[in-house]
């Protein structure tokens, strides 16, 4: 069953998609989020998508090599980077 599960997940993520390294993306810890900043993210990751994650939002758990969170705080500041 979990094997399934895995399948389709990893089904979802086209194969051309850009994999995610959170290490470059750190630079963006203490910054004010703005418009701009998704862009940047992706640049600095590598990633093709960006999810933004505000206190207490309720999030979809599903791993995605090609995605970078960024965490923000009540202020929009960004207080951690992750892949996934």
């Amino acid at each position: 069953m979990m094997l399934m599960v895995l399948a389709m997940l990893a089904a979802q993520v086209p194969a051309d998609a850009a994999e995610c390294t959170a290490g470059p993306a750190e630079a963006l810890v203490g910054e004010h989020y703005r418009r701009h900043v998704p862009t940047r993210a992706k640049k600095l990751s590598g990633a093709s998508r960006v999810r933004v994650i505000y206190p207490g939002q309720m999030m979809t758990e599903e791993f995605r090599s090609d995605r970078i969170n960024l965490l923000v705080d009540h202020r929009r500041q960004i207080t951690d980077v992750r892949c996934g």
